[in-house]
Parts: C-alpha cells; structure tokens; sequence
C-alpha cells in the first residue's frame, strides 16, 4: 500500500520537475549583449528533437500508476505487484535520462 501511494506520488513529482525552468540558455547578440532564455527539461528535449523520451517517460509513469491504483482497490495479484515495482523503476530510470539529455543539451538559436 505504501510503495503504490510512493508511485503515484513520485511520478507526479516527475512531471512538476519536467515542466520547473531549471536551465538557463545564454546567447551573445551581435551588439555585445547577452540574450537570455529560461528552459524547462521538456523544452530543451524539443530543442534537441529528443522529444520520444518524454512519451517514454508518459509510458511509464501511466502504466505505474494504473497499477498502483489497482493494487490500492484490491487487486493484490503477484503480477500486478511486479507491473507496479517495474514500471516504477523505468519511470525512475527514464527520468533520470531525461535529466541526464536535457542537462548536456544545448540548443542552438
């Protein structure tokens, strides 16, 4: 029971840090001042095309709370344990990627 209120709530923790600007992009412009843009992870994926990671991450993240909801309602399957456990892992390691590809992303203007 806690490890599927533990699910839910880290995923949705996932895709509130996915949307925070954490980056900041900075830009000479031709009249020596600097431009500067604030990003978010999801922003900067689309900067870099790698936007598949985000429907991975959407993946997994549903799946793992589907399963955390089933297991909370009733459902005390050995499989629906083991859906729950895994997919919360790859929601865990697909974030951590994604964190890992936005970081060293560097859009170009």
């Amino acid at each position: 029971m806690i490890l599927s209120i533990v699910s839910i709530v880290l995923n949705a923790l996932f895709f509130v840090v996915l949307n925070l600007e954490l980056y900041t992009d900075r830009m000479p412009l031709p009249d020596g001042s600097y431009r500067n843009w604030h990003m978010t992870p999801l922003e900067r994926l689309e900067a870099a095309d790698n936007r598949f990671l985000f429907y991975l991450q959407i993946l997994f993240a549903a799946v793992s709370v589907i399963s955390a909801i089933l297991f909370m309602v009733g459902l005390k399957n050995n499989v629906v344990k083991m859906i729950r456990l895994i997919s919360l892992i790859a929601s865990t390691v697909m974030f951590v990627i994604i964190m890992l590809v936005s970081g060293n992303t560097f859009a170009k203007y």
